[in-house]
Parts: structure tokens; sequence; C-alpha cells
């Protein structure tokens, strides 16, 4: 009898992890057309900025053109500088239907030590637009021109003060100026979004800062002038503006908008998504809207796309800041003393229970219950450490630490006793299936929390 309800249990609850990934369309081979349901595209900053605006224009005309059989849906998932949305789709499942809009952001947050990931970390699904940057400096300021700035950062280091999002392109624009004048140093001040920044300088608290040429063209009339534009040529919005380069400084700093995949998204989908963007890129309605905004209508991907990345991410990590002193592992320092402990524990726990095996057969039921206490303890620990250094995933960790976690509260209250009893066998795997599987469901499919 119970060997019969062990059997009906252990099928529901294999049932139910079956339902779980069925729920998934992810699974290889699916013969599915793509896509079957609308495609997330995380925008890691809030909405009504330049990437969002952007966005919202891609996605709007792969809807009205019919590029792709569901719409894109713009989610903003602000903070961090971009990295709580790039890591949202970094964790995501690899099934084309999260995808991630971020600038070349993703490279100087890795490279500025904001975020220990960079464009390994995805797959690249397309290049599209380019936005020029612009060194600008209050109406009012006495500095004419870029050689002026760049002698007073030489003879006075750090007293130019440079307004910047640090760790983004704007900081890294500043640094590669630096690059070209041996010597010259700016003192950097976190200020956040081109508006902040512009309202930093008007109100005398900066002395420069770097801007897209839309953020510039929208500022200007209300005080501030450009000293060079950082592109390879000057900009039909704004003739009498010089190049960098033709100031004698050999700086280039475009940023460009990236679409990005989780890694292991199938290449058809990955391909199926970037065919569409780069489609929308190239109408002529699109190219209306993105002039209007200063932004170049480029589209690249494949190996287009790659050798762009390369160049870009050379170009980056020439001018990264100097790293900071490597500190102690502490997640795993932490980790290995809880493997330690637990290790003690359990050889403690052993010698016990053989000294007392006469009289009191079963191994963990003569746990003490701070013994118990603390074994789980340690487990919950360990859970967390796991879960934050990224040794495994949030499924394979949740079903060791849930199996591990509820084999001892069976052992502790005797239920798990020789011979093992399928019906407890079954109810431990129901719990590890229902709280790998179903927590992962629930805080990914409904309540859109970020996994570690």
């Amino acid at each position: 009898m119970h060997q019969t309800v062990a059997r009906q249990v252990v099928v529901l609850g294999w049932g139910f992890a079956f339902f779980v990934l069925g729920c998934d369309s992810s699974r290889s081979g699916s013969d599915l057309a793509y896509p079957q349901r609308a495609i997330k595209v995380i925008v890691p900053f809030a909405a009504g900025g330049g990437s969002d605006t952007f966005a919202r224009i891609i996605s709007t005309a792969v809807e009205e053109q019919g590029l792709l059989s569901e719409p894109l849906v713009i989610i903003n998932v602000p903070g961090a500088g971009g990295t709580i949305g790039s890591r949202r789709v970094k964790n995501a499942r690899p099934d084309g239907y999260t995808v991630l809009l971020l600038h070349e952001g993703i490279l100087t947050a890795k490279h500025s030590g904001q975020a220990s990931y960079g464009p390994e970390a995805f797959t690249p699904i397309a290049g599209t637009s380019d936005a020029t940057q612009v060194i600008a400096v209050a109406g009012d300021s006495p500095i004419e021109n870029l050689s002026a700035l760049m002698d007073s950062a030489l003879s006075t280091p750090d007293t130019v003060v440079f307004s910047a999002n640090v760790g983004a392109p704007s900081h890294f624009a500043g640094l590669m100026l630096e690059a070209e004048k041996p010597g010259a140093s700016f003192r950097y001040t976190q200020t956040g979004g081109g508006a902040k920044r512009f309202a930093a300088l008007q109100g005398g608290h900066v002395d420069v800062s770097a801007f897209s040429i839309a953020e510039y063209v929208q500022f200007a009339p209300s005080g501030m002038r450009a000293l060079a534009l950082l592109g390879p040529d000057r900009n039909a919005d704004l003739p009498d503006v010089p190049t960098a380069q033709e100031q004698g400084f050999d700086v280039i700093s475009q940023n460009m908008q990236f679409w990005w995949a989780p890694l292991g998204t199938p290449v058809d989908r990955v391909e199926t998504v970037a065919a569409a963007v780069c489609s929308a890129m190239n109408s002529p309605s699109v190219e209306k809207q993105l002039s209007a905004m200063k932004i170049a209508p480029v589209a690249l991907r494949g190996e287009a796309l790659e050798q762009e990345l390369d160049r870009r991410s050379r170009r980056i990590t020439a001018v990264a800041p100097r790293q900071n002193a490597d500190l102690p592992n502490f997640p795993m320092i932490a980790l290995v003393l809880t493997i330690v402990i637990a290790g003690v524990s359990l050889v403690r726990a052993r010698s016990r229970s053989r000294a007392t095996e006469a009289t009191c057969p079963p191994l963990i039921a003569n746990w003490s219950s701070f013994e118990c206490f603390t074994l789980v303890g340690i487990m919950t620990i360990a859970y967390a450490i796991s879960l934050h250094s990224g040794v495994l995933g949030f499924i394979p960790c949740t079903a060791v630490y849930a199996f591990a976690l509820s084999g001892t509260l069976a052992k502790a209250s005797g239920a798990l006793r020789r011979p093992i009893q399928p019906r407890v066998v079954a109810s431990i795997l129901i719990v590890t299936t229902t709280m790998s599987f179903g927590m992962h469901f629930l805080f990914t499919k409904v309540l859109v929390v970020d996994l570690p």
C-alpha cells in the first residue's frame, strides 16, 4: 500500500516538474515557429531617456511593419548604471523571449568594475544606431577650446571637474582625452544622466562634461558651448564644432545601441530578432525619427557586429581605470568555512551516534535540537553564498538545498530511518521539485523577480 502511494506521489512530483518545464518554450529541438509570444526587451534605464525612446521607436516599427509575428515589449529595469537590467537578461532563460538593449555601457561597466561581466556573458544580436559624443562647457566658461581644456588639466591636475556618469560612456570620453595628454587628469564627479550633467554645468558645480549630440542640441540654447565632437567627421547639425581629431586629439567616442540575448539562445532565434530590428532601422519612418534625435541609422549584425564590438572593446580597455586592489574572495572563504564546519558537525554527530547505537539506532534522531538547528543554519548560509557567488544556477542550487534540508529534517524527526521508506523519499522529492522548479517559475514568470 505504501509503495503504491509512493509511486503515485513520485509520478505527481515529476509530472509537476515536466509541467513546469513544458511551460518553457526553450526546449531544444522545438518545432514551434518563433516567436509564439511577445519578446521582452529589457531597457536597463528609466523610461523617457534616450535608450528607452530608441527602443520604443524600433518596437513600434517592428509591429507596424509586421517584421515579427509577436510584438517587442519594452520593460524598463533602471538602476546601478544599467547592471540590474543586464543581469536580469544574463540570468534569463535563453529562449529568445528576453533580450537586452544596452549601448556601450556594457563595455564600460565591466572595465570600470561596476560589473563582473561584459559582452562575453551574452550573445550579440545586432548593433543599431550610432551617436557621437560632444565635449561641452558652460556658456560662460573661460575655456575656449579643447586644447585649453587639456592644458588646464595638465597644468593643474585633478582640479578641472568633469561631470560624468561614472563607469558609463560619458566617463570614458574623459579618460580617452586624458590618454591623449599624458599627465593631464580630470577630477570626475558622479552626476548621472545628461539632464543632470547639464544642470551641474549651469550651476557652476562642474567645469566640463560629455553629451550626446541630441542632448547638446537640446541644452545648448539654455547655456552650453561645445568644444569638440568625438566622431571622425563634423556633424551637419553642428557644422562649426570641430572634431577632437582636428584639434590634435585622436579620440573617437560614439555610442551604439546593442541588442543582446542570453548565452545559449538558439541561433535561428537570434537571427530572427536581428533581421527584424535591422529591417526596422532601414525603414524611412525610423530614419526620420532618428534623424530628429541626431542618431546615425547604422545596423550591424554577424561578422561586422563582432568586429565593431572588438574594436570598441580594445579602445575602452586601453583607457580603463586602474583596477582596484584585489580584495579577498569573502564569499568563497565563507563557503569553505561553512563546508568545514558542516563536516566537523557531521563527524561529531556520527561519532556520537556510534557510541549510542546499541540503544538509539537512528543516527540523526539522536541529535540535540542545537545540533539540528546548527546544521540547518549552515546549509541555509551555504545556499545563500552559493546563490550569491553564482557557483550554481537557481534551480540546481535550490534543488540541492531543498533535498538536503528536507532529508535532514526527516531524519531529525525520525521519519527517515532504516529501512528507508519510499513514502518519505517521495515526499522529499516532491519538496525538492516544488521548491526548485516551482519557485523559479513563480519568481520569473509570475512575479518577474530577478534571481541570482
